[in-house]
């Protein structure tokens, strides 16, 4: 059973409120008001007067540029334009995947087990300054794969200019739903590349806080950026009360971790900006224990996420922006739980990831970018068994691979027809695998190899 398997295995036991409930359900009112009515979001836009290219390299999200990671980290309240609309903006991905091997049962409900044509997702954003310091990015999705309406992610902000013993300061809090999805650097996982991909293919193990709580938590945190240089965050998060999982955001908790108490996460990072320039290093982590797939009859798994990244850009020339993005996390796990359970043998186990990549954008339209990977950890018996595409033979998680991606953005510029609401990022990936589970062939026991799993992903993703 793959790590994914145990984290969403299903459960019957019932849910139980969470010590964040009153506080949870207070702000999820806030955030569904919000909603009721990045990513590039034309919405800011429409706010401050700039072109998408502004914020973003390649003239689409989420990947930001300087002043878009300023303009985050200030709330999302910058601008002095006449807003022509609401804050309201709508973002949809249309996709085909084709594997190398095709997968021994359906991809995902109603699909094949090879070339899926999906819309993978539709969604609408409340995007932009509510109130002078006081911003959000509020998402509401249907997945074209699991044909569900479902919150996406959220992050509510305020924040102020200042200075501070002679220096000058940017202090902020936040309400949101993802660790990470505050950071406003692309080398941590909420933001990381590749920034879209199909959800009609086998994957990897991933960390916990690689999206495993994903718009299942909710949380506060508190962040600062001192002299333009150092940048910390701190807060915690808590589960979601059963109302708020079963009804209005459709998250369902037997389908994945459902957090036991509050689950600190911490950030910080040393910057540099030039004219030219943007370089940083920092270090991130998550500890949370959970109850897996909400079996609270045994005790809690327990996780440590220790992550460390960095980056680097060079955009001394509007035409010519060059990027670099690395990250590797260190987590481990006493797994009480699901060892009580019998879904693994050893309650004790580590996993591993590690990615970086480089892209290059000529005119804010032609962009390439190269990425690897590499996943190794604790080998177990139960947590990785044989099974049909997503089991180890060798009963490892250990997995390597590249992504290449070549991207056409026609529109997000200053000159562009119908700025800057009309949006379009076609895009071609490619996926490849060195290994899989811990094996080159024959991986998962059935007789899939790796290199089964190398995917082509065509994408057309258009925000307006």
């Amino acid at each position: 059973m793959s790590r994914c398997l145990l984290r969403s295995k299903e459960r019957n036991n019932s849910d139980r409120a969470s010590p964040f409930s009153a506080a949870g359900l207070a702000f999820l009112a806030l955030g569904l008001c919000f909603s009721g009515p990045a990513r590039a979001v034309p919405s800011y836009s429409d706010q401050t007067g700039d072109p998408c290219s502004a914020c973003h390299v390649g003239a689409f999200g989420p990947q930001l540029t300087p002043h878009g990671r300023e303009f985050k980290l200030t709330a999302y309240s910058d601008g002095t334009q006449q807003r022509k609309l609401p804050l309201l903006s709508a973002m949809l991905e249309t996709s085909f995947t084709q594997t190398k091997t095709d997968q021994s049962g359906p991809a995902g409900p109603g699909f094949k087990g090879n070339d899926n044509l999906a819309i993978d997702q539709f969604s609408f954003f409340i995007a932009g300054r509510i109130y002078d310091h006081l911003g959000v990015f509020d998402q509401i999705t249907w997945g074209g794969v699991s044909h569900t309406w479902a919150w996406d992610n959220l992050d509510l902000r305020y924040a102020r200019e200042t200075h501070l013993g002679g220096m000058d300061a940017i202090l902020g809090v936040t309400m949101n739903n993802n660790p990470t999805v505050t950071d406003p650097y692309n080398s941590t996982p909420a933001w990381s590349f590749p920034y879209a991909s199909s959800k009609l293919t086998l994957t990897p193990a991933a960390t916990l806080i690689e999206g495993a709580l994903a718009a299942r938590v909710l949380g506060g945190t508190a962040y600062g950026l001192f002299a333009d240089t150092l940048y910390v965050e701190a807060g915690a998060y808590g589960a979601l009360p059963q109302l708020a999982h079963q009804t209005s955001l459709g998250v369902i908790p037997t389908d994945g971790p459902v957090l036991s108490g509050g689950a600190p996460y911490w950030r910080v990072a040393l910057q540099n900006e030039t004219p030219k320039t943007s370089v940083w290093i920092g270090t991130f982590g998550l500890a949370a224990n959970t109850f897996p797939a909400n079996d609270r009859s045994a005790g809690t798994d327990n996780y440590l996420d220790i992550g460390f990244d960095g980056g680097f850009q060079w955009h001394a020339k509007k035409a010519h922006v060059f990027s670099f993005y690395a990250t590797a996390i260190r987590e481990t796990t006493q797994l009480n739980s699901s060892y009580a359970s019998g879904a693994v043998a050893n309650p004790n186990l580590n996993l591993n990831t590690f990615k970086m990549n480089g892209s290059y954008y000529y005119d804010q339209t032609w962009g390439l970018t190269a990425g690897l990977f590499w996943v190794n950890g604790s080998h177990d018996a139960l947590l990785y068994a044989p099974a049909p595409d997503t089991g180890s033979l060798a009963n490892s998680p250990n997995s390597s691979g590249y992504v290449m991606q070549v991207d056409w953005t026609p529109f997000g510029k200053e000159d562009s027809w119908g700025q800057p609401w009309a949006n379009l990022r076609l895009s071609l990936q490619y996926t490849g695998y060195t290994s899989f589970n811990g094996r080159t062939s024959n991986y998962d026991g059935y007789g899939r190899n790796a290199s089964g799993n190398n995917t082509l992903y065509l994408l057309a993703w258009m925000a307006f």
